[in-house]
């Protein structure tokens, strides 16, 4: 018996170890789950509330001002939101899509109003 806890242990180190570098990208839905868009994880409980500064539906971004000031610039795809319902002074919730090595580019994963 001896003989088997150090394999099973250093087994189940490895295993620790590699997890993260081996775990599939899931496509949970809902507050709390996953939400997959490209190859960004989105882990935020719940999608803050944002101010809509202005809207080019051309570049296809819109510019947001969040609850203590900070603004910023977020790509919104076609699929996500049709930014013609959109106006300054609209408060929304978004998520976003994490930035990735070779896009550093702020996007969003979903948008939607905010009641």
């Amino acid at each position: 018996m001896k003989n088997l806890i150090k394999p099973i242990c250093f087994g189940l180190l490895i295993a620790t170890l590699l997890q993260p570098v081996l775990a599939q990208v899931g496509a949970g839905g809902g507050i709390g789950g996953r939400r997959v868009q490209g190859q960004g994880i989105n882990y935020s409980p719940q999608a803050e509330v944002y101010a809509v500064l202005s809207v080019d539906a051309g570049d296809r971004t819109v510019q947001l001002r969040a609850a203590d000031g900070r603004t910023g610039f977020v790509h919104v795809g076609e699929s996500v939101y049709d930014l013609a319902k959109l106006k300054a002074g609209d408060k929304v919730r978004v998520d976003f899509v994490l930035p990735g090595e070779k896009d550093t580019q702020l996007r969003a994963a979903s948008i939607w109003p905010a009641n």
